[in-house]
């Protein structure tokens, strides 16, 4: 979630923004409420989270309906999330534009060295230029 903090602290004044969707769907592991709250706080998290939702399955939420009926988008074969954490760079007129795999985390440091050619940051910066 650090990598997640810092792309949102880096690129938030050009209009990107992290959205936060906790869910139970991969091994239980989303939490509840309650617990969900109390990660965003030992964790210093900032950007907008939302309560519990379903990803997949009957109770799939309109949000992720929407999403998961785009394109694909590379790098990631498969729009379908197969764990936690994947990422979908959304651009600002609502397309989906990337898709990035729970294996590919942001850096979690902007002075880290790689920063600048993680691919997660080649993608939002590559949108924010348009």
């Amino acid at each position: 979630m650090a990598g997640l903090q810092v792309l949102e602290d880096k690129f938030s004044a050009q209009g990107f923004h992290v959205l936060g969707f906790f869910e139970n769907d991969f091994g239980a592991q989303g939490g509840t409420n309650g617990q969900i709250d109390m990660c965003t706080t030992q964790y210093h998290v900032k950007f907008e989270q939302f309560d519990e939702q379903d990803v997949i399955g009957a109770n799939q939420q309109p949000v992720w309906k929407w999403l998961l009926s785009q394109p694909n988008q590379p790098p990631s074969p498969s729009i379908q999330p197969s764990w936690n954490f994947n990422k979908y760079l959304i651009s600002k007129d609502g397309k989906l534009v990337a898709h990035f795999p729970e294996t590919q985390a942001p850096p979690t440091s902007a002075t880290d060295p790689n920063f600048d050619t993680n691919p997660i940051v080649v993608a939002i910066k590559a949108e924010l230029a348009k």
